[in-house]
């Protein structure tokens, strides 16, 4: 059964605002490995370029890294990065204070064991967490070897390769397009199995009775929607549609719903020209002063105040 999910995913990523940036490339040799410390809601990324090494997230046993690898690390987890085993660990802060990171090149070690790999980060709005984001496994490590039954993602892993290799004119903004689509495509495919394991939300997407149910919702978030509705809509009762959907995406619809109304509310404030009021019509508040409240609650500050915030620092 062909299930249409593209314009949930592309809803979800336009209202997290999805931003891709480099940090530098990676140039590691023999056993003295990067210890790179945490930093939360962002999705980490090396890219191998050339060579072969290893990653670790905390108790994770070491992946394997070779040449046209791609690993993400969502949530910003703490990582080590090598290029053999066993490892004398530096901290990332040491390596940059002792001059090892030059015209956006951190070396590190010496030995003919070696890697070079293209670091950076996905970002999101830190203030806004999406079910698509909290459940991904602690690293994804996709292998163009792997990818047989995924040519799309094979595709645009090779691009990325000969992209970074060329380092022309252009080449980090095209660069951080491409892992753009990639992370995205890597979502995508967690609701498949296989080697890139399965998200809950992703998941959901494909399954043949919620998925009617999310994309109503994202349709149509200004609707008075009730979970008899939402179940309606799913062809399954009340109280089987709420528990499944509830232990599929982890938290109950009508929870989930209000806080994509409220993403989409902050989204439409610094992105639309939409007043105040439409923007609270438009998400569902038929109430000004009580979307006012809401929001405030949810972000801390009022939807006013926050277009206001946004504006003066664009």
């Amino acid at each position: 059964m062909f299930i249409d999910k593209s314009d949930v995913l592309s809803g979800v990523f336009s209202t997290l605002r999805l931003e891709t940036r480099l940090y530098f490339r990676a140039n590691l040799a023999g056993a003295e490995a990067v210890r790179i410390p945490p930093e939360s809601r962002r999705i980490r990324f090396h890219l191998v370029l050339q060579g072969t090494g290893w990653v670790s997230v905390g108790a994770e046993s070491p992946v394997p890294l070779a040449e046209g690898d791609l690993v993400l690390i969502p949530d910003g987890a703490a990582q080590v990065l090598g290029a053999a085993l066993p490892q004398v660990l530096t901290p990332l802060e040491d390596a940059i204070a002792r001059g090892d990171l030059a015209g956006g090149v951190l070396s590190v070690g010496e030995g003919a064991e070696r890697i070079l790999l293209l670091c950076g980060f996905a970002g999101f709005d830190e203030a806004v967490r999406h079910p698509a984001m909290a459940d991904l496994p602690p690293v994804i490590h996709l292998r163009p070897s792997h990818l047989g039954a995924e040519p799309w993602m094979a595709a645009t892993l090779r691009l990325l390769t000969l992209e970074a290799g060329l380092d022309g004119a252009g080449s980090p903004a095209i660069v951080a397009r491409l892992m753009e689509i990639a992370l995205i495509q890597t979502i995508r495919g967690l609701a498949q199995g296989g080697e890139t394991g399965r998200n809950g939300f992703a998941a959901a997407l494909m399954h043949p009775a919620l998925a009617p149910a999310l994309r109503a919702m994202h349709q149509k978030p200004e609707r008075n929607w009730r979970v008899g509705d939402l179940a309606a809509v799913s062809g399954m009762s009340r109280s089987r549609f709420s528990a499944r959907f509830t232990d599929m995406i982890g938290v109950p619809p009508l929870t989930y719903l209000t806080d994509w109304r409220l993403a989409r509310a902050r989204y439409l404030l610094r992105e639309s020209g939409d007043s105040v009021a439409q923007v609270a019509a438009r998400c569902g508040y038929a109430s000004l002063p009580s979307f006012t409240r809401r929001f405030r609650q949810r972000f801390g500050i009022g939807p006013g105040a926050f277009r206001r915030q946004k504006t003066s620092d664009s």
